[in-house]
């Protein structure tokens, strides 16, 4: 009997003993080429709006600061989230400049009881991106609807975009 017992007792010490010994301190190589960006979301200041579609609109960018900082970081960037264009600096390296050009919150009451796309949100989006001296390198537009809701759109929009951002760069 304690024959059987005593290989598994010494496989287990050895593999607690390898595993414990395995170096991870070290940091991994994609988290020490991290570009600078920094990274502003503007809301357009977009007129004709409710208080309510404004505060789904403050929700959701809300939602898309938090995220973009995530996916920014995923695909090799060091990003920093700026509150103004005066924060931007020369040692931060480029400024993305994320503008709101068209929201529509959609209606929540459709898009549960209906569905099929029924009060379906939009998002409209102006890409800038700026170099150091302010000078600016690249613009596009880009948008997305969805029968999710506002923060789908950002998220959508997220994604798409970062890619693009980490392909050009």
């Amino acid at each position: 009997m304690k024959k059987f017992l005593t290989l598994p007792v010494l496989l287990f010490v050895l593999l607690l003993f390898v595993g414990c010994n395995s170096q991870t301190a070290q940091v991994s190589p994609q988290k020490q080429s991290q570009k600078p960006i920094a990274v502003l979301i503007d809301d357009g200041n977009l007129e004709g709006q409710t208080a309510d579609q404004r505060a789904e609109l403050d929700r959701v960018l809300q939602w898309m600061e938090r995220d973009i900082v995530k996916q920014l970081s995923r695909a090799g960037f060091d990003a920093k989230l700026l509150n103004s264009k005066k924060e931007f600096q020369a040692e931060m390296g480029v400024m993305w400049k994320m503008t709101v050009k068209n929201f529509n919150a959609g209606n929540r009451a459709l898009r549960a009881f209906v569905g099929y796309g029924a009060g379906a949100s939009s998002l409209d989006m102006t890409y800038t991106l700026v170099d150091a001296k302010g000078k600016k390198i690249e613009q596009w537009d880009d948008g997305v609807g969805s029968s999710k809701g506002g923060t789908y759109c950002a998220q959508t929009l997220n994604r798409r975009n970062v890619k693009r951002l980490a392909d050009s760069l």
